[in-house]
């Protein structure tokens, strides 16, 4: 059996119920396991559709190493833990009744079918999808500097089956030992561990389709681009699934990511078929949405962006 699932505290679970409203445009079948790590009851505030499963994280005490990440994480930063939790629950869903997990983080959307990543998983135990970041140090050092200390992969997309039960045993003891961001060493969170994957297990598969994942982050490395009718990546591949968390969102508001805003409306119309409104959760949207013409002219000017353009430029002719 496939599933969907994603880790949330319980005032995000009107991202929750977007993401899942996204995934059942693709399959009428298709379930969410929630696991939610604070326990409040959603309930209370919101109808839970069939479909979505909420799992407490109280039902996972015992199971292997989430009492201890919670007594060392807890107290010093509750993000740890939840982070922490993503090797864990997909663990534990393999263990119990499932063959094919992908998890998603709750901020993502879906836009075309994902099948192929279940299929995928058919030859590779584990799936990860690059950043994409910006691999050339003269048009934008920061982003390139940022592959090596953020990482390679993405933690917000992950794809296991039971075969990738050794992997995701050791990203969990991995992130027992340590949390945080600490360049020194070469970790960064949850997410630092997984450059290693391809190396200890060989069958980890990486996503090579760039319309997976698509965020803030790889705008130069995956270009979107107008063809056919469209928006494809590098003019090419379809747009899967949006990471819509707040970076994303302040840059298609102002005027840096055009052709995804259709994307972000839509997102936006069904998040908020909820009952809540996105801005409570994004607190840049309202200032965008209000700025006046002359102020989003500034935003599109990016005098920062122009200046490494013309140096990039400037270097490539010496």
């Amino acid at each position: 059996m496939n599933t969907f699932c994603t880790i949330i505290t319980a005032d995000y679970f009107p991202k929750a119920l977007a993401l899942f409203s996204s995934i059942r445009q693709f399959d009428a079948d298709m379930e969410l396991q929630v696991l939610v790590t604070d326990n409040e009851q959603i309930e209370e505030r919101f109808p839970v559709p069939p479909g979505i499963h909420l799992v407490r994280i109280t039902e996972l005490n015992g199971y292997s190493l989430v009492d201890a990440l919670y007594k060392k994480y807890a107290h010093i930063e509750m993000d740890f833990f939840r982070w922490s939790m993503k090797p864990l629950f997909i663990s534990y869903l393999l263990e119990n009744g499932f063959d094919k997990i992908l998890y998603i983080d709750c901020d993502m959307f879906f836009f075309n079918d994902y099948q192929f990543l279940f299929s995928d998983l058919d030859h590779s135990s584990v799936l990860l999808t690059p950043h994409w970041k910006n691999s050339d140090p003269l048009k934008d050092k920061d982003s390139f500097f940022e592959l090596f200390t953020g990482g390679f992969f993405s933690a917000g997309f992950i794809g296991a089956n039971k075969n990738g039960l050794p992997a995701l045993h050791w990203w969990a003891n991995a992130c027992h030992f340590m949390m945080g961001s600490h360049v020194n060493y070469g970790i960064h969170d949850d997410q630092k561990y997984l450059d290693i994957f391809p190396i200890l297990f060989e069958t980890t598969h990486i996503v090579r389709h760039l319309g997976c994942n698509i965020g803030a982050w790889n705008i130069e490395e995956s270009q979107r681009k107008w063809k056919n009718g469209t928006v494809l990546i590098n003019g090419e591949f379809p747009v899967i699934f949006v990471h819509f968390d707040g970076m994303m969102i302040q840059t298609i508001l102002r005027g840096h990511d055009q052709l995804l805003r259709p994307y972000l409306d839509k997102y936006q119309l069904v998040f908020e078929e909820t009952g809540v409104k996105l801005a409570d959760f994004i607190k840049e949207i309202n200032p965008h949405i209000r700025a006046g013409l002359l102020k989003k002219s500034k935003w599109r000017l990016r005098i920062r962006t122009r200046v490494k353009k013309f140096l990039y430029t400037l270097a490539k002719k010496l």
